[in-house]
């Protein structure tokens, strides 16, 4: 008998949530290459993009020491371009609130933001930041 052959591609979860809507915000890394997907849940998406790690960009701030309920602030975001549009999907941590999702912006201006449910959200950013370049201030 021969050893089990790996599976070609290799998927991981960087982000995914549902909003009050049933619209699923969803980013996976797939092969070395990032995937945006939004659209209704359990169906084709309306919006998918792919990108390599160079083509996003990524933002992030943290503080210990927040005017919040725990002192604790963070942002952590990652954004994918098409045109002149920017889709970024986000999580903010304000003391023990949390609010993840994507806002969705036309050169400089946003034009919707799409909060999820927070028993929805699988949050991994984070894990991947260090692989995405940082936003030009």
């Amino acid at each position: 008998m021969s050893a089990p052959v790996l599976a070609d591609s290799h998927t991981v979860t960087v982000f995914q949530c549902v909003n009050k809507n049933d619209r699923q915000v969803k980013v996976t890394l797939i092969n070395g290459q990032y995937q945006y997907q939004f659209g209704k849940l359990n169906q084709q998406p309306d919006i998918e993009i792919t990108r390599s790690p160079k083509q996003l960009t990524q933002g992030f701030f943290q503080t210990r020491y927040a005017d919040t309920d725990t002192g604790y602030a963070a942002s952590q975001e990652i954004d994918f371009k098409n045109g002149a549009y920017t889709y970024t999907i986000f999580t903010n941590h304000s003391g023990s609130k949390i609010e993840s999702g994507v806002e969705v912006y036309n050169k400089d201006k946003r034009l919707t933001k799409v909060v999820c449910v927070p028993n929805t959200v699988v949050d991994n950013i984070y894990e991947h930041l260090s692989e995405i370049p940082e936003r030009p201030e």
